[in-house]
């Protein structure tokens, strides 16, 4: 076998592709955490994290998955008697009204077809038929759809409402544009798996005045680990976090952040779109169908309905063998969709060569399509744009 795990091209929506630069900051030594020398790595990289969020305001960072982050946020803001309005239109703005539930808050459920974006206007009449919602939570980049929401315009009908807005940014923070504090976020999220370039296992949150607000106001917060005024207050002490961090992880953030920074995050941002542009055009050129509503795509990854004949686990075990893992729909889209994702350090190399797998995987399972045509179609991408 040529292909295993150990050098089959993943171009999944976490974990990513990572830079060596990466696993070689992660295999130094680990330094104890209550040390000079670990607090000034740990405190650059919240400074690093600041400038990739593009905010000002309170940034921690967790042991624990995006999702923790998700919790905490929940945990922290959301008393039991508060109504949260929940924008769903895929896998994990769902998970946002699961959280809510979990603790003991009202949710309620603004739904769309998944695959299709949340428009502004429709948040406007859900906050105006139960005026007294008080946090609102959406999922900016929906990563189970490829959905790109429209986060700008939402941020501007729950500021002037007078919510707040819970958003989860973690397949757009560091790949797409995201403006918490020019939009009106008052709590961003994000993991260390997705755009960051940084293998799974952290979580990164930031808090607005008005979200600390609400935390300072509540008598208690039902957690102990994801207690943010306990971050605050050892950060704003000496640097550190109340629990023990994940220091391997945290040397290979600093050095994703590093290179993030190096390139630019503008610079960084016009890539991730150009790659999907190209992957976008490429697919279209094979026959396939955008899952995306149109204007409403991701920048960081692609979502392709299944031709009729093709089957889903035939398809992926077949890019698979040939050295390129994809990942396939979940929930109700398992079997019906396959994600490509295009974040971190993809360019020009990964994306013609995960068209030309594509092409050739399609044809291996029976579909009639000109196999090359997506490569061709990518290339005149570049062309016109590199």
């Amino acid at each position: 076998m040529v292909y295993d795990e150990k050098n089959t091209l993943l171009m999944t929506p976490g974990p990513v592709l990572f830079h060596p630069r990466v696993y070689q900051a992660m295999s130094r030594v680990a330094f104890h955490h209550r040390t000079p020398e670990y607090r000034k790595t740990f405190g650059e990289c919240v400074s690093m994290m600041k400038k990739v969020m593009q905010t000002e305001k309170d940034v921690f960072i967790f042991a624990g998955s995006g999702t923790s982050a998700m919790d905490a946020a929940i945990v922290n803001c959301v008393s039991p008697e508060d109504k949260v309005l929940n924008l769903i239109g895929g896998k994990f703005g769902e998970r946002w009204a699961e959280i809510t539930e979990t603790f003991g808050a009202k949710s309620i459920r603004l739904e769309v077809e998944w695959g299709r974006a949340i428009k502004a206007e429709m948040v406007s009449n859900a906050i105006d038929n139960e005026p007294d919602i008080k946090f609102v939570t959406m999922c900016h980049n929906e990563t189970s759809t490829a959905v790109l929401n429209p986060a700008p315009e939402i941020a501007q009908i729950t500021t002037e409402k007078g919510k707040l807005l819970i958003v989860d940014g973690i397949t757009s923070v560091g790949g797409d544009y995201v403006y918490p504090d020019r939009w009106g976020i008052d709590i961003l999220v994000t993991g260390s798996q997705k755009c960051l370039g940084c293998p799974p296992g952290l979580g990164m949150i930031m808090v607005g005045p008005k979200a600390w607000e609400e935390i300072n106001g509540r008598e208690k917060i039902p957690s102990y680990y994801l207690k943010l005024s306990s971050y605050k207050k050892a950060f704003e002490k000496s640097l550190d976090t109340p629990n023990t961090p994940a220091v391997s992880l945290v040397y290979g953030l600093h050095e994703a952040l590093t290179m993030i920074l190096e390139e630019g995050c503008e610079n960084r941002v016009k890539r991730h779109r150009l790659m999907a542009e190209a992957v976008r055009s490429g697919m279209k050129a094979l026959g396939l169908q955008l899952l995306a509503e149109k204007g409403y795509e991701s920048n960081t990854m692609t979502a392709l309905k299944y031709p009729g004949g093709v089957d889903d686990s035939a398809f992926r075990k077949g890019m698979q063998k040939h050295g390129v893992l994809v990942a396939g729909g979940q929930s109700q889209l398992k079997g019906k969709i396959f994600r490509v994702a295009h974040m971190n350090i993809i360019a020009e190399r990964e994306v013609l060569l995960v068209l030309a797998m594509t092409g050739l995987v399609l044809r291996e399972c029976g579909l009639k399509c000109e196999s090359g045509a997506g490569v061709s179609a990518a290339q005149e991408i570049f062309l016109k744009n590199l």
